[in-house]
């Protein structure tokens, strides 16, 4: 009898692992942090390497680097490590949803008009996430929504920018880094532990 778990392999860590890093430092070192009424928000080029993460890995294991990389940057700063876990989860649902598109039916992250639909529903999934969450937030704190919408209006257009940033970045550099990968043994191990699983 065939056994149906899946087994999660080294070069699965190691892909996680290496994404979840430069998603961490395209977050601590390429931002502009805004403060707002309902907290800081951030400009960054960390979600672009978000929806990269999703195109290379495909779902779980971009979700998985997404989702690390921003809830280590999260807990660096005391504003945001209280809400790390909030983080991880927003991250993993954004890379995890672009890379299910991405991958799915065999695509591989390698269909340019995929990737791009991906990207852009992995985006707009994380801003309306985000975008809701602060509304709510204030909402809770005992405003009504109209104040509530405007009290985020920084952090709205922050969302919205950070989206269309990454979607640019991603698509602009899949192509290359899907070449570099798809020329490399390391690609051809996790295709094959993608099949098994």
């Amino acid at each position: 009898m065939e056994n149906n778990k899946r087994k999660i392999t080294l070069y699965d860590i190691v892909a996680v692992g290496l994404l979840a890093a430069f998603v961490f430092i395209a977050t601590f070192f390429f931002k502009i942090k805004i403060p707002t009424p309902g907290g800081s928000t951030m400009v960054k080029l960390g979600n672009g390497i978000c929806l990269l993460a999703g195109t290379l890995l495909g779902g779980w294991r971009g979700g998985l680097a997404a989702g690390i990389g921003c809830a280590l940057f999260d807990l660096t700063d005391p504003e945001y490590a209280p809400t790390a876990y909030v983080t991880f989860l927003r991250y993993f649902i954004m890379a995890g949803l672009c890379g299910l598109i991405s991958h799915w039916g065999g695509a591989n992250g390698r269909r340019t008009i995929r990737n791009l639909v991906a990207a852009i529903a992995g985006a707009l999934t994380y801003s309306t996430l985000y975008i809701g969450g602060k509304i709510m937030g204030m909402m809770l704190a005992g405003s009504a929504f109209v104040p509530a919408v405007a009290g985020c209006a920084a952090s709205i257009a922050s969302s919205l920018i950070n989206a269309v940033v990454g979607v640019i970045v991603a698509m602009l550099l899949t192509p290359a880094l899907q070449k570099a990968l798809q020329s490399t043994s390391f690609a051809r191990h996790l295709a094959h532990s993608s099949q098994k699983n």
